[in-house]
């Protein structure tokens, strides 16, 4: 146990934070979700790739994506009392369980697209209550100080889960002993992450008295968004939060295709592809609280969300970036360059990885600690449940309108579309809210 509390101290210097892993709470609980999240992204990835060798339609893909978000619609309000008013750790716990049980389903049903569909959805469910759980417990096992060197550490969990759930569980599993054995490996995390979640100090009972009565959930959740909206600050970065998980789930919902289109190499060989996202969250994690400190919260969360804007448009000129490239001769050494043109693509979308990975990491994090530093604890877990609604929902009509869109047009004009879109509504929403008449709390 020694060993393992320096090793995460020495990790936590990555991202400038020396201290925080001295509280065993936050510890246990950066823990449980690194143990949840790593298999989440390896059953989820697995399933996309299940899905479009199945149909080689970008709609199926996109079909999966929406079977996966679009369950907030129906349980947004309830998760989101729910999350205020029950225990966090057994919220937590019982949601991986779950999750486990979905694991050892897959196992046995990888050929059947109906399925995957409908464990999808299921996944859907668990997440729409752990996700907002996670984030609202975090003011049960540290300071208000420690918020943002918190979500840094979080989101640095994050990235190593995306590296092993992405990367090598898929490549060693996939390649090797097949779906179903990485199905059954993610179900044993899941198990170890429920126990994790019911060990940690602080999170066993409720911080909120709200009602949980069916009844009285929406005028609850109602209460926490009208809450929200009299911050411009909090709100407009929720607003902000919102676009950049569903602009980055419409990317990610066309990866597959765009490897095999723009970059003509196999679907499950392009994680290896954008390997420098890695690169772009540390740097992210590293410097965020340097710099939300010495900037103003519009700035941070404003700017970051600009940059990421212009990353999504430039993914549309990927191809006429990667000839330029190709022909690039300094000093006439190469004839006709020093790379090809599929190679210079690779290039340009591995920039272009690192600096979308950059300004999508500093978002979140910087949009999260707003939230918990301004919105009242026991509010949290409805205002991030809802966070999560407006994400999913807003996500289904592009996700699907894209999917068409790239099947029709092709990928890159659809990558325009989507950054153009994703600026002008940031810009709407933030200038009707600064619009409004000052209210007050009631």
């Amino acid at each position: 146990m020694a060993d393992t509390r320096a090793a995460m101290l020495r990790l936590s210097a990555l991202v400038g934070e020396r201290s925080l892993f001295e509280n065993d709470s936050y510890r246990q609980l950066w823990l449980a979700r690194l143990l949840s999240h790593t298999p989440i992204n390896a059953i989820v990835y697995t399933m996309l790739i299940l899905v479009v060798d199945a149909t080689g339609k970008n709609f199926a893909s996109s079909l999966f994506v929406v079977a996966y978000i679009a369950p907030s619609a129906l349980l947004g309000t309830v998760s989101g009392v729910l999350v205020d008013r029950l225990p966090k750790g057994l919220l937590l716990g019982g949601m991986s369980a779950i999750r486990a049980a979905l694991c050892v389903l897959l196992a046995l049903s990888t050929d059947s697209l109906i399925m995957i569909y409908v464990i999808a959805v299921a996944f859907a469910v668990a997440s729409q209550f752990s996700s907002p759980a996670e984030s609202a417990a975090l003011p049960a096992v540290v300071e208000t100080d420690d918020y943002t060197a918190a979500n840094s550490l979080n989101n640095l969990g994050s990235l190593i889960s995306q590296v092993a759930g992405l990367m090598v569980l898929p490549a060693v599993f996939l390649k090797t002993v097949g779906s179903e054995a990485l199905a059954i490996a993610c179900a044993a995390m899941f198990g170890a992450a429920a126990f994790q979640f019911l060990i940690i100090a602080g999170l066993g009972g409720p911080i909120s008295r709200v009602s949980v009565t069916w009844e009285d959930t929406r005028e609850r959740f109602a209460e926490a968004w009208y809450r929200l909206t009299l911050d411009p600050v909090s709100y407009i970065s929720v607003v902000l939060v919102v676009l950049a998980n569903t602009t980055g789930l419409v990317v990610v919902t066309l990866l597959p295709q765009y490897s095999s289109e723009i970059l003509h190499i196999r679907m499950e060989n392009a994680i290896f592809v954008v390997t420098p996202a890695a690169l772009g969250i540390w740097l992210a994690l590293r410097f965020v609280g340097r710099i939300s400190s010495s900037v103003s919260p519009w700035w941070s969360v404003g700017g970051s969300f600009g940059a990421l804007v212009a990353g999504v448009i430039m993914l549309a000129f990927v191809p006429a970036l990667g000839s330029a490239l190709a022909s690039w001769n300094p000093l006439g050494a190469f004839d006709p360059g020093p790379f090809g043109e599929g190679t210079a693509r690779i290039i340009i979308t591995m920039v272009l990885a690192a600096w979308l990975a950059f300004a999508f990491t500093f978002v979140n994090v910087v949009g999260r600690s707003i939230v918990n530093e301004r919105i009242p604890r026991e509010m949290q877990g409805r205002v991030f449940a809802a966070q999560t609604v407006l994400t999913n929902l807003a996500s289904i009509p592009p996700i699907l309108l894209t999917g068409l869109l790239a099947d029709a047009i092709g990928i890159t004009p659809v990558f325009f579309f989507v950054g153009v879109m994703s600026g002008v509504l940031a810009i709407f929403y933030a200038a009707r809210n600064l619009a409004m008449p000052v209210r007050e709390a009631v």
